[in-house]
């Protein structure tokens, strides 16, 4: 069988830091955050990639946290990547290099370890990308582009008006009137700037190239990761801006986790990112249907399968198998699978983990600018103080059991 011509192998780099954005991630890598009550944030990628007819998908990780996504996206079945002609494939880090999620050599070496999975793909082209830029790309867009352009690199980018201070941790891009990057730097040096290039850790090239990227950076002893490799590529080599016009929103923090999720609330958000160049597919899950008692009271909200609501929702996600009884209030607050809300109790700008259950009569009061979330299991207790209990400018709780 001849190659199909400009064949495409996807990269998933998955070892992103997960500090900025705990409790949420601390058992759990930022791609299997869950999002907009149905959604992993891996799905996005894993969408972009099988829609451009990528067979085959390289996930890598740098940690113990590989169960959480395999259960999730197990043998890439709705994405289409369960072919035999390539399919989904997973390499996490040596044991020693594990734990923490850092590394004492960076992921390079996972790389190079596994540099034969690019060699057997045989593609001609491998685009690289994370999960923590959520975003609906057309990769064979990118691609047409890059051919093109006839550069050696090409990076998608996004045009934004105004950077958040979460931004300060991402990079931004300078590029020349040609198209072609001439500089980049962190965004915090950017924020006053009106306009900003936000560098989206996407990276296509030939796979020719990548592999001697990887080769090199190992051979001269360096400790780094494969975003150092290609950040430097990118001013060395002739690399191409790729404009993405989409949404798009960097998941750096709990803030900007939270802010993702209320966005999806207005439609003009959630048809560009679930359905902009191609709907994303996530796995599916059979619910039985919300049950709405004559008692509950749901308003600008989105609601999954698998719901008891009994009290009042506004301007909320709430995820599956959520139970809210009657006479509580939850408002501008994400609700995470399994969660269970009692009698009387108000949330407002919160965030509950899996599985986490609040005791009748509780208030938990956070900001938007500060949302309280709470930890996976937790158990969440009344205790009164002057008839009334109430928790403000809290960020974060920890532990299996808290009373407030």
């Amino acid at each position: 069988m001849m190659m199909r011509i400009n064949k495409i192998c996807g990269i998933l780099n998955l070892t992103e830091s997960r500090l900025a954005t705990n409790p949420l991630t601390l058992f759990r890598p930022v791609a299997a955050l869950p999002f907009a009550c149905r959604y992993r944030l891996i799905d996005f990628p894993l969408t972009n990639l099988s829609t451009a007819g990528v067979e085959t998908v390289g996930v890598f990780l740098k940690d113990n946290s590989l169960r959480s996504v395999y259960d999730h996206v197990r043998s890439g079945r709705e994405w289409g990547l369960d072919s035999v002609h390539g399919g989904l494939f997973f390499f996490s880090a040596p044991s020693e290099d594990r734990g923490t999620g850092l590394g004492t050599e960076g992921d390079i070496y996972n790389y190079f370890k596994n540099i034969e999975f690019i060699e057997k793909s045989e593609a001609d082209y491998t685009v690289v990308m994370g999960t923590r830029m959520l975003c609906n790309v057309d990769v064979k867009a990118v691609l047409r582009s890059h051919i093109e352009q006839g550069a050696d690199i090409t990076v998608v980018y996004k045009s934004v008006d105004h950077l958040s201070k979460d931004d300060q941790q991402i990079s931004c891009m300078t590029i020349g009137d040609d198209g072609l990057v001439r500089g980049l730097k962190s965004c915090s040096l950017q924020m006053k700037e009106n306009k900003a290039l936000v560098n989206m850790e996407i990276y296509l090239m030939k796979s020719t190239l990548l592999i001697r990227l990887i080769r090199n950076a190992v051979a001269e002893n360096e400790h780094c990761n494969l975003n150092d490799v290609l950040h430097r590529a990118i001013i060395k080599l002739p690399t191409n801006g790729f404009e993405y016009t989409g949404y798009l929103k960097s998941i750096n923090s709990v803030k900007s986790y939270y802010d993702a999720n209320i966005d999806m609330l207005q439609e003009a958000n959630m048809t560009a990112l679930l359905k902009g160049n191609q709907n994303i597919h996530t796995k599916v899950k059979n619910e039985a249907p919300t049950f709405y008692a004559r008692t509950s009271h749901v308003s600008d909200s989105l609601v999954a399968n698998g719901c008891m609501m009994k009290g009042e929702v506004a301007h909320s996600v709430i995820f599956r198998n959520v139970t809210i009884e009657q006479k509580a209030v939850v408002d501008s607050s994400i609700i995470l699978q399994g969660s269970y809300i009692g009698s009387n109790a108000e949330l407002r700008y919160v965030v509950l983990d899996k599985q986490v259950r609040i005791e009748p009569n509780t208030k938990l009061i956070g900001t938007k600018d500060k949302p309280i979330v709470i930890e996976k299991n937790s158990v969440i207790s009344r205790i009164s103080e002057e008839g009334e209990q109430v928790l403000k400018g809290v960020s974060h709780f920890h532990g299996n059991e808290l009373e407030v």
